[in-house]
């Protein structure tokens, strides 16, 4: 099982500041979370948070960053904490 801890939904805005929510922990099967793509899949589809639109690989093998749009085109990150249990 992977479990993702910390996740933080931003709304990106033309603000300076985006807004920030605290979204719950969740498991995932290690069938669903190969690649971080399909986590970020995975974390979508449990959250309903619209389309996929891209993934940052360059973040720490620990950590989650991406960003899709919802279904009124507006942009959302998502951040977390990757942590592979036995």
């Amino acid at each position: 099982m992977i479990k993702l801890t910390k996740l933080e939904k931003h709304i990106i805005t033309t603000q300076a500041n985006p807004t920030h929510h605290s979204l719950s922990d969740i498991l995932v099967p290690d069938f669903a979370g190969d690649t971080k793509h399909a986590l970020a899949q995975y974390v979508i589809d449990t959250y309903d948070l619209g389309h996929f639109d891209g993934v940052k690989n360059t973040s720490a093998p620990h950590m989650l960053d991406f960003t899709c749009r919802s279904e009124n085109q507006q942009l959302i990150r998502i951040t977390g904490r990757i942590t592979y249990q036995a």
